[in-house]
């Protein structure tokens, strides 16, 4: 009995299941956290806003704040500049962009496209597998053996990450935020698509 090792690449295509946008929200109350959302009153008309779309308490996060000061002294009436994140789905895009392009306090500084890639890894994965069987079975054949059976295998995978930023100057003027973001409904779809790759190793017992 031996082992013959063989290695199997594979990859698929992926759609966007949800993009999280990255929000700047200049407000005039210094507010911590997600309390934010109702006691700061630039973030509480974003957020009822959005809350109209459809989109879910729970998708709208304060994650952080800041001070907008020269000094980062905290003092009384305390301007601060909230980082609001708001997860919503590809058909949901056109409207929400429009909610913050209507919003002379709010600006959109980056997206992240998320992806269910784990399942998608475990089918691609199984898939990859069974080219790595009948990959060895052909060796093995060509050599005037068969395969008995699996020894060990081992397989990795990745998707690159495609977050998409903003210049802030080109988020500084609502016009220019509906030319560069395209907010509105122009008859296509709002989508994004992503390669994941998977690497199969895998060793046969042969006789």
């Amino acid at each position: 009995m031996g082992l013959l090792q063989v290695t199997v690449e594979d990859q698929t295509e992926l759609t966007a299941h949800a993009a999280r946008l990255h929000l700047q929200v200049e407000g005039e109350t210094l507010v911590f956290g997600n309390a934010a959302t109702e006691k700061a009153r630039e973030v509480r008309e974003l957020t009822g806003q959005l809350l109209a779309l459809g989109i879910r308490a729970d998708d709208i996060t304060v994650p952080s704040v800041r001070l907008n000061n020269a000094t980062g002294l905290l003092g009384k009436n305390q301007k601060a500049e909230f980082t609001v994140m708001v997860r919503v789905r590809p058909g949901e895009l056109p409207a929400v962009l429009g909610v913050v392009a209507g919003q002379k306090n709010a600006r959109l500084s980056g997206l992240d496209w998320q992806f269910d890639d784990f399942e998608a890894s475990i089918a691609l994965a199984a898939q990859a597998m069974q080219k790595a069987r009948r990959k060895a079975e052909v060796i093995a054949e060509a050599a005037g053996l068969r395969v008995t059976g699996l020894h060990r295998a081992s397989d990795s995978w990745e998707l690159p990450a495609s977050p998409v930023t903003f210049a802030a100057a080109d988020m500084s003027d609502p016009t220019l935020l509906r030319a560069r973001t395209a907010p509105l409904h122009v008859g296509v779809e709002y989508r994004a698509m992503q390669t994941l790759r998977t690497h199969v190793t895998a060793e046969f017992t042969v006789e």
